[in-house]
């Protein structure tokens, strides 16, 4: 029987779970990073299977009804790249976070924002919005 959390797709497993530890796993990584200056950050082999987990999930967009899932994997992606420097990336990822929430879109484009100016802003806060908003 097939776990509720994993899924073959071309012959290969995904696991959900896995996927989700190691982008909490590469988000902290990076977060605990020290820029040493306004560079893209290196890469590590951990960070690197983590943006590939997310990508091999977001390769089921169009054919799974997986909105919250393909968020949290964009939401993912625009952290980690903006961590990483890389703010166009970062960027593109908000935009598509913004798709399936506004609020927590236009949060993250600002964040990423604010994170390329030397500010940070905490994460995101969906008790923050007012439901009269939407």
């Amino acid at each position: 029987m097939l776990n509720v959390l994993s899924l073959l797709r071309g012959g290969s497993r995904l696991n959900i779970e896995h996927t989700y530890k190691v982008l909490d796993a590469a988000l902290s990584e990076v977060r605990g990073g020290e820029p040493t200056d306004d560079s893209p950050a290196e890469v590590s082999e951990d960070v690197t299977e983590a943006l590939e987990a997310a990508d091999t999930v977001l390769a089921f967009k169009g054919e799974k009804a997986w909105d919250g899932m393909f968020r949290e994997m964009h939401e993912y992606l625009a952290k980690i790249h903006m961590e990483l420097r890389h703010y166009d990336i970062a960027e593109e990822q908000a935009q598509l976070v913004q798709e399936y929430d506004r609020h927590e879109g236009e949060y993250l484009i600002k964040q990423v924002a604010a994170h390329k100016a030397g500010e940070r802003l905490e994460d995101f806060d969906p008790s923050s919005v007012d439901e009269a908003d939407d």
